[in-house]
Parts: C-alpha cells; structure tokens; sequence
C-alpha cells in the first residue's frame, strides 16, 4: 500500500512539474516580456532592422545592413560603414526607456520641440515595416528629452539626451585604414628615399632584409604591425580630388607595403603634413585622400635599427656542449660530458662547478644589447674590434658556435662596443652584463674539496697537538669514544660531516710543498673522516694568512695547498667542552 501511495505521489508531482513548465513559466515570460516592452520608448530587435536614416536639418544619413550582417552607409555617400559605432547606435535607441507619458493628444507639439524636430530616425524593418522616431527639446531639468513616435500621438519623456544623437558621417563611416590580420604578414616593407625598411617572415622568424642582414625582434615587428592594424583614419579629407599634388600624394614620402601568406598586398602612401591635423594619405586603388596622426606616422618612420634583436644570444641551455672564455688573463674551455656534469678542459682539467654554470647560462640567455652603434663595420679600429681584447662562444650540439667579440668601452665607461660573428652590425652591452658572462676559471672550476656520502661516514677523527678526538657512529647516533667516553650535542657530528661536504677553497696552490709559514709542517689539526678501514677525506689545517684572513689547508696526500675562509671552519669542535652537551 505504501508504494502505490508513493507511486501516486510521484505522479502528481510530474503533472505539476509539467504544467509549470508549459503552462506557468511561459505565462511568467510573457508577462515579463510585457513589462519590458511597456517601458521602451520603442521596442525593437536592432538585428531586425535593415535600414535606419538620422534625419537633421541639414543633412540625412542612411545605413543598410549586408546580408552579411555588415553596415553599408548609402547616403550622403556610398562606402563601408562602422560596425561597433552602429551597433552602438542602435542599442541606444533600443534601450530607450520612458520616464512618462507627457501628453497623450497634444495639441501644441512646438512646445515640445517636435512639430519641426531637429533630429529624425527612421527605421525599416527586415519584415517591410517603417517606423520614425522624433526627438524634440530637452527638458528643463536636464538630462531627458521630449520624444514621440511619428504614428503615435502621445508625447513621451526619456532618459538621454541630444549630444548622443549628434553623429555625423565621420562617426558613422568605416575609419578602418588597413584591413589586415597580423599573423598573416610576412613581409614589411617602408618604401623611402633614405633608410628603406625590408623585414621577411621565415616561419616563424622575422630577418631584417636589405643593407643590413640580421634576426629581427619578434615583439618588435608584431607591435608594429598591431600599431598599423588598430589605426584608425583620423579626417577625411576628399572623397575624389583632381589631383594629388597638393597632398604630396603624386610623389608619396613614403610607402607601406604589407603583403601575407596569400601574397594578397596592403599598400598605403603619406604625403605632406596638414598642420595642426595630421599627415595625407592615401590607401592604393583607392581615390580617396583622408588624414591619418601623428602616431601612425611615426610609426612609419621606424628604422632597420628599430628592429634589431636585442637578445644577446638564442639558444636551448640542453642543446649547449661547450663554452669558450678568452680574456687578456686567460683562456677557458669547458664542455658538457653529460647532463649535469661539465668538465673545464683548459687552462687545467678540473671538474666545472655545476652552479656556476647553470647561473653563467642563465645571464647567457637573459642578456640584452644596450644600443645597436653601427650597422655596417666600415672601421673596426675605432671600436677596438680588430683584435678584439675578449670573446666568448657557445657552441651546440649541432656542432655550430655563436660567438661575440668584444672591444672598446664607451667614452662614459658604462658601455662595451661588441659585435657577434657573420654579423656586420656593431652593438653596446652594459659593463654589468658583460661582467656576468666573463666568469673566471677559479669561478667555474669545481671549489669543493671533498666529494662523499654523509650517510656512509661511521667514524670521525680530529687530532689536535694536544688530544685526539674520535667519534663513533652506532646505528643513527654519534658518540664520542675517545679521549674519554661521552654524551655529545645530538646534531655536532652530523653538521660536522656537512661541514666537510660542502667546503670550498678560496685559492688554491697548484704544487710544491707548502712553506714553513702556512703552519702545516706540521698542521695545527687534522680531521679525518672513515667508512669502517677506508679514509673518505682527510683535511689538515695550518696558520691564518695574514692578509686574506683565511687559513692554509692540505688535502690528504695531494700536492699543493689551498687557502679557505674562516666560516668553514670555525665550527670544527678541537677542545672537550665543545662536545659535550650543555
């Protein structure tokens, strides 16, 4: 009994369900519908219309739509029409709202402005239907105006006023200059007596062509061509002149000539300047001559130089083997054995510091040029790249090097003049910039004395003149075993090992036995680290150096010597009171 109770329920709440969507809300929607269409001063769909006329005084302008849904102004002139400024328009008109009804049957409509209005729109309508709205005074109080259908006695109140309805031609017409998409381009060129401009796509890169033959700025070249592309003409300025001349259009300043992918040509000449308006222009296989501003031709002014890659160097940090470094000092060579391991092979075979490297290629692809100097190198000597005093190069894995030379500084000495090879053009790059590609060899060598697993350490030894320490790892703890049995700091023998691991030297003494004055014959202590039988590192340390404030250190059995800074050591225990537990 429960589930036919249940089942009744279910279908009364479907036969209500129903009914409500059927039945209510179509009566809901049409109320609302209503409601709306009651408050418009006149409701319209501005997609229905097909033509619309503001009427004025002294001139009428008609708009018709394309089957393509585009505005085609027909009068006073026949041309493309604006499409966002006549969608606006209409949605103007079309959200009209009355404020009242101000007379239902006047009797004077001069009152009102609208016996003889000064401004008129008609509209005619897809389905043959015509309709003309009249717009008479502004009220008193401001901010609305006095308004009534042609077919429609009643005399109306709204919100809006006359400034909106003042459009002229201009507004109405297309102020388009070039109708191009800018990913289509690929090919720019400036036609002029002095510095013509040539730029060509090659997929996806941009060369700058011409007296100069070098990779032009991706950024550059699309923000001038969206320059162009969003440019508007700024006055028109004769529909069909005699002549050209008086424009400079006859003999143009300059052309612009882009052409796309489809080979299909834009082209537009600038000729003299109107003063106070802007520069005569005139688009090709077009007789019109309108004004386009300052912006626009500017611009075109740009110059080869204006288009120049700023980026040093391009390249993929996985795609470098090798990296070559020759200042007056010295000479640097290091290559990519694998992934993450870079070996220096001149001027000594060392292990690269990782670090380094990656922190040099880093600056490598952010550095920039300052200023380009000189397209064409017609006197190397003056700017010191004749024999250039530095170089540095890239080479990749396709077996191609990139590499920069390197000359004078500038008269401020801020500046390096450089220049990169196969190019003729002769650019600046700040001192700063160039001091973080010019690492030294101590820079880029491996520093680190000791290379092992902190984990695989159990015993740890420091012998002093005095005492010997010896420490004895048992399990995941570390305890001191002599000189005497102990409870240590929990963490000393652990950041004792890092200690050690991540030591570096400040200089180095490539061979020869150390002298009497570093203090290591015999050293003031040594710290050896084990893996049960097997010495892992053994560091024995000397005098401080008195002017660089660092102390002597030997390595195991190697020759040489190194100096290293004090904060290294400082945490080395070498006294009981520094073991035990406080």
């Amino acid at each position: 009994m429960k589930f036919k109770g249940t089942a009744w329920m279910l279908v009364v709440f479907l036969i209500l369900g129903i009914y409500y969507f059927l039945v209510d809300l179509p009566a809901e929607k049409k109320k609302a519908h209503e409601k709306e269409i009651a408050g418009k001063v006149f409701y319209f769909k501005p997609a229905d219309v097909m033509e619309f006329s503001l009427i004025k005084a002294d001139q009428t302008i008609t708009l018709q739509q394309t089957p393509e849904s585009t505005w085609r102004l027909i009068r006073p002139l026949k041309t493309q029409g604006d499409n966002p400024e006549s969608e606006s328009f209409l949605s103007e008109i079309e959200n009209l709202e009355k404020s009242r009804v101000v007379e239902n049957n006047p009797k004077d409509l001069d009152q009102y402005g609208l016996k003889t209005p000064a401004v008129k729109i008609h509209f005619k309508f897809k389905d043959g239907k015509e309709e003309t709205l009249l717009f008479g005074h502004e009220s008193p109080m401001g901010g609305k105006i006095y308004l009534k259908l042609e077919g429609d006695a009643k005399v109306l109140l709204a919100a809006a006023s006359k400034a909106k309805l003042e459009k002229s031609v201009y507004d109405f017409r297309d102020k388009t200059i070039l109708n191009f998409s800018s990913g289509s381009i690929n090919q720019i060129q400036i036609k002029r007596k002095k510095n013509p401009l040539h730029l060509i796509r090659k997929k996806e890169e941009w060369l700058v062509s011409g007296e100069v033959k070098a990779k032009a700025d991706k950024d550059s070249v699309q923000a001038f061509l969206r320059a162009i592309q969003f440019s508007r003409i700024k006055e028109f300025e004769s529909e069909n002149p005699d002549s050209l001349e008086p424009y400079g259009l006859n003999h143009p300043i300059k052309t612009l000539v882009l052409e796309d992918e489809n080979k299909k040509t834009y082209s537009i000449d600038l000729g003299n300047i109107k003063p106070g308006s802007g520069t005569f222009a005139k688009k090709e296989g077009e007789p019109g001559v309108f004004l386009v501003d300052a912006k626009f031709r500017g611009a075109l002014d740009k110059k080869n130089v204006d288009f120049l890659n700023k980026t040093l160097v391009e390249f993929e940090e996985k795609e470098v083997t090798g990296i070559k470094i020759q200042t007056e000092k010295e000479t640097i060579h290091a290559i990519r054995e694998d992934r993450d391991n870079w070996k220096i092979k001149n001027p000594l075979k060392t292990e690269a510091d990782m670090a380094t490297v990656r922190s040099l290629l880093f600056d490598l692809k952010e550095a920039k040029l300052s200023e380009f100097i000189k397209l064409s190198l017609d006197a190397p000597d003056s700017f010191g790249l004749d024999k250039p005093k530095r170089s540095f190069s890239l080479i990749r894995s396709n077996g191609k090097s990139i590499s920069i030379h390197f000359g004078n500084s500038t008269i401020d000495d801020k500046e390096v003049f450089a220049q990169r090879t196969g190019e003729s053009t002769v650019f600046s790059i700040s001192k700063e910039t160039t001091k973080k590609l010019f690492r030294t060899f101590h820079e880029l060598r491996n520093k680190k004395l000791f290379n092992f697993k902190t984990d695989d350490a159990n015993q740890i030894v420091i012998k002093t003149s005095k005492t010997l320490f010896e420490l004895q790892k048992s399990g995941s703890n570390w305890n001191l075993v002599k000189p005497e049995e102990i409870e240590i700091k929990e963490f000393l023998a652990k950041d004792l090992l890092w200690t050690m691991k991540g030591m570096e030297f400040e200089s180095v003494f490539e061979s020869g036995a150390p002298p009497e004055s570093t203090g290591l014959t015999p050293p003031a202590y040594t710290v050896r680290i084990w893996n049960d039988e097997q010495k892992m590192a053994e560091l024995m340390v000397g005098n401080v150096d008195p002017a660089s404030k660092q102390y002597y250190a030997q390595i195991g059995e190697e020759n040489g010597y190194y100096r290293i800074k004090k904060k290294y050591l400082d945490s080395i225990p070498l006294d009981l009171n520094s073991f035990k537990v406080q």
